[in-house]
């Protein structure tokens, strides 16, 4: 009778006191290892939510120099499982107009790889810096899948309608317009390029930030406004994160305004993340901890932002839980 009558209490307890477990945190200032225990290579990367999976790309430094592009995917932004390498050296190459080659691995290199989904014809593009090892070649590239997960072919190689490029970011606003951003005029300026409607190519451009080198842009919209978020030119090292806000992209952007500490918190900006939660909408800063302690071992920097009409509250958080279905956050003691 006594073991019938305690299985009736845990039965009861169960019943009356759910259990709630706890959801798993993203905490900051660690290397991030994937579900089969290999060391996430993804820097300078780009992130795509499709359905309730969210998508991670970025450069695989692991062997430093001419890194390869990596995906990963994830349903919480903790867990990551590695989906490949969706664009590998020495398996593309573009033959120029003049007739010269850039290949993949030889003579060009790939930085700040930049994921899109064009739902016009259902293809994911990327856009990325396409770069010589001297830095001369300033250039761009896009590739192309019917799969998210690739195989991605190249399409296009080249200086955007000419003009010299490098440091670079995409930005798809509300009506699908998709648009490509990057240092240009020898990192003096930043260049806006409005994408084609298959966002394989480029067709207009608008110089923003003259003089101002800045670099690492990333672009939000909240509400009617949007908000950039850029970096100096420092090399591999951080400065100050300052933050321009418009109601127009093309034009009309307000003075640069710092942001968070004089290293914006040992980070250098690759991407805001928007998670529309059932009760709330969350934004997800996404920074490079470049050289912590090498290049290979570069952190991945997340933490909550929120933007209010002209500013952002832009503080560090160490550790946090986000329930992606709700959109709400909470901080989480070590």
């Amino acid at each position: 009778m006594k073991i019938v009558k305690t299985i009736l209490f845990l039965l009861a307890t169960l019943t009356a006191a759910p259990i709630h477990a706890t959801r798993p945190a993203i905490e900051n200032g660690l290397l991030w290892y994937d579900t089969e225990g290999n060391p996430v290579q993804a820097h300078g990367g780009s992130f795509l939510q499709i359905g309730d999976t969210w998508y991670m790309i970025g450069e695989d430094r692991s062997g430093l120099w001419n890194p390869d592009v990596n995906m990963y995917s994830s349903k919480n932004l903790v867990d990551w499982k590695f989906e490949g390498k969706i664009i590998e050296n020495g398996k593309h190459r573009y033959v120029y107009p003049d007739g010269s080659v850039g290949e993949l691995g030889r003579n060009r290199m790939i930085e700040r790889p930049k994921l899109l989904y064009c739902e016009k014809t259902g293809q994911y593009v990327i856009w990325c810096h396409w770069e010589a090892s001297n830095y001369g070649a300033s250039e761009a590239a896009v590739f192309y899948s019917d799969n998210i997960t690739g195989p991605y072919k190249l399409h296009w190689a080249g200086r955007p309608l000419g003009i010299k490029s490098r440091d670079c970011n995409v930005f798809t606003d509300h009506d699908g317009t998709a648009w490509f951003i990057s240092t240009t005029n020898e990192n003096m300026d930043l260049g806006l390029f409005k994408l084609s409607d298959d966002y394989l190519s480029v067709v207009g451009h608008t110089s923003l930030f003259v003089g101002k080198r800045r670099e690492a842009p990333a672009v939000i919209r909240v509400g009617d406004r949007y908000f950039m978020l850029s970096s100096a030119c420092t090399g591999w090292n951080p400065n100050q994160c300052k933050l321009s806000w418009s109601d127009l992209l093309t034009s009309g952007w307000s003075e640069l305004t710092d942001i968070g500490d004089a290293i914006a918190f040992d980070t250098q900006a690759t991407s805001i993340l928007t998670v529309h939660g059932s009760k709330e909408t969350t934004y997800l800063y996404v920074g490079d901890r470049w050289m912590d302690p090498g290049l290979h071992e570069s952190k991945t920097i997340i933490f909550p932002i929120e933007f209010d009409e002209t500013g952002c509250n832009f503080e560090f958080i160490p550790k946090f839980e986000l329930n992606l279905r709700t959109g709400k956050w909470k901080t989480r003691k070590k």
